[in-house]
């Protein structure tokens, strides 16, 4: 008899804790939906009332003696435990990845030491009193040359511009120079003398802290602008870069309307805060970090750009990988060059396309074979980003949420603070508006000319067309007026 009670409390104490371990994930699942505050109050309110309610049934099914009751209740508390523990685990996700692509103005320089090719130089060990020459009034290129004292003992000599740097090394006056990898890449690009004579000793990489040049506005009461750019490189997203992808997004939150603007990488436009007195292509502005990108685009435009997002390739590719690909419509037939792997070529027809990763890139990427050149690559990037916002919108974004989130983790990064992201997200669940997205790119005309990053050089620049600039301020200004 005296075990018969005992196991009848046993059971009663399995299955109420049964019971209190579920109420206490719905709890938790409460909780955290607070700390992530995207859910507006209504929204909040009623999955209150939804778990509150389960709780309820839930300890009283467990309470019950009826065996029928408690077999219903265990069922239940398991599914109750798994959706808290899945819902928990997107939303620790969720606020791991926001604090994640939040963590700006540091950008990563990587320095590289390059004598000539001939030079009886072959390691940092052989610098020994030598002269080391670097641009002048760059943090980066100091923070290098502190590094490197660290193991040799260097002279320093400070040069005025990045040209200068490169023609006196060519020329024999300097040995030893200390030059931004992706400076050294597109003088390997476009100076065949460069490329041939020359080698790297060693790369140092700095971290340069920036200042927070945001433009802070309440995003879901006034119009905002965010500058994306895609840099073309496979390396950490804090790495100084060309910008292949100069897309400026225009939101009005009460309008409901966005407008995109792209400015395609070859425009021949002054560069922020350059002394040389030419102008130069806007992907080398990416050269001198984001910051110089934005002011070189506002001076452009005459407008303020409140925010940005930057992405590279590797993010590109896993993105569209991870919501298994998106579709775009081509309006020609043309071939693109994979320039990431050897002899590999993608074949897009005229109409509907599907691409995965890499097929995406080489679609954003190619110029050569389209008959605009530039300015269609620039309307294929708003094609990709508008396929890949179009699928997001979908189920696809319950289905692969992981997944998703995964693919951006260190290769998207963003100075939109967390407070304006869930308060954009919130007010979109709560008013659930419908979106009016337009689009437009600059124009201009092909020309080869000298640039401020190269200037004993010609190159292929596009130079642009005044109307087609004032058309798209005129623009940029009916967006941004209220309603």
């Amino acid at each position: 008899m005296q075990t018969k009670k005992k196991l009848k409390l046993k059971k009663k104490v399995i299955f109420k804790s049964l019971a209190l371990i579920s109420i206490f994930m719905s709890f938790w699942l409460f909780v955290m939906f607070i700390k992530l505050n995207v859910l507006p109050l209504k929204y909040l309110f009623l999955l209150f009332l939804v778990l509150s309610l389960i709780d309820v049934f839930l300890y009283f099914a467990m309470s019950k003696k009826n065996s029928n009751w408690r077999m219903f209740g265990t069922g239940l508390s398991i599914i109750v435990f798994l959706a808290c523990f899945i819902g928990i685990n997107y939303q620790n996700i969720t606020l791991n990845f926001l604090h994640q692509i939040t963590f700006l103005n540091i950008e990563t320089e990587k320095y590289q030491i390059i004598v000539k090719n001939d030079s009886s130089l072959n390691s940092i060990r052989d610098l020994k009193d030598q002269t080391l020459a670097f641009v002048e009034n760059r943090e980066g290129a100091s923070k290098a040359y502190q590094e490197i004292l660290k193991e040799e003992n260097l002279a320093k000599y400070e040069i005025d511009s990045t040209a200068n740097l490169i023609d006196s090394f060519l020329n024999g006056d300097i040995g030893v120079i200390l030059l931004e990898q992706s400076e050294e890449e597109l003088y390997n690009e476009m100076q065949k003398d460069f490329k041939e004579n020359h080698k790297v000793l060693k790369t140092i990489s700095v971290e340069v802290q920036k200042k927070d040049f945001s433009k802070d506005v309440s995003i879901t009461k006034e119009p905002f602008s965010v500058y994306i750019t895609g840099v073309d490189t496979y390396d950490e997203i804090s790495s100084v870069a060309r910008s292949d992808v100069n897309m400026v997004v225009t939101v009005n939150p009460l309008t409901h309307k966005i407008l995109l603007t792209s400015i395609p990488r070859d425009y021949y436009v002054p560069i922020y805060n350059d002394k040389s007195g030419l102008n130069d292509k806007l992907t080398h502005a990416g050269l001198q970090g984001v910051e110089t990108s934005i002011k070189t685009i506002e001076n452009l435009l005459e407008m303020d750009i409140n925010y940005y997002a930057k992405f590279n390739f590797t993010s590109l590719i896993q993105i569209v990988d991870a919501i298994d690909g998106i579709e775009v419509d081509s309006p020609f037939a043309f071939t693109a060059d994979y320039k990431e792997e050897t002899h590999v070529y993608y074949e897009f027809q005229k109409g509907i396309n599907k691409l995965d990763g890499k097929q995406a890139l080489a679609y954003v990427r190619e110029r050569y074979g389209l008959r605009e050149g530039d300015v269609a690559r620039a309307k294929h990037q708003q094609q990709v980003v508008s396929a890949i916002v179009n699928k997001l919108s979908t189920s696809t974004i319950l289905t692969k949420y992981g997944e998703l989130i995964g693919s951006m983790e260190g290769n998207f990064v963003t100075n939109i603070d967390i407070d304006s992201i869930t308060s954009f997200v919130k007010m979109q669940l709560d008013k659930m508006p419908s979106w009016t997205i337009e689009s437009q790119v600059l124009k201009g005309s092909d020309a080869s000319m000298k640039t401020a990053s190269m200037p004993n050089l010609y190159s292929s620049v596009m130079v642009p067309l005044e109307d087609s600039v004032k058309e798209a301020i005129k623009k940029i200004d009916e967006i941004t007026k209220n309603a």
